[in-house]
């Protein structure tokens, strides 16, 4: 197997839904290449950091701010009762 396959499979190899040839050809390849390990790792880590990030809340300030820049640049009226 080759790098650009595991990267193509790394998905449903995760959800589990690899038929077993091909999960058992992606973990052999998996045994000889630490840079593959490496990108699946970091892929593993990907979406529980970015759900982190989508929890975190914007302080009320900064939100404010943020709205009006927004609404300066795209010259949108003001929503109703702000």
């Amino acid at each position: 197997m080759k790098c650009q396959k595991l990267v193509d499979l790394l998905t449903d190899y995760l959800e589990g839904e690899l038929a077993d040839d091909e999960r058992a050809h992606l973990e052999e390849h998996l045994a000889f290449c630490p840079p593959c390990v490496d990108f699946l790792n970091s892929y593993k880590r990907t979406g529980p950091m970015c759900k982190k990030v989508l929890e975190a809340k914007m302080p009320d300030s900064m939100q404010q701010a943020l709205s009006t820049f927004l609404r300066s640049r795209l010259d949108c009226p003001d929503s109703p009762g702000e």
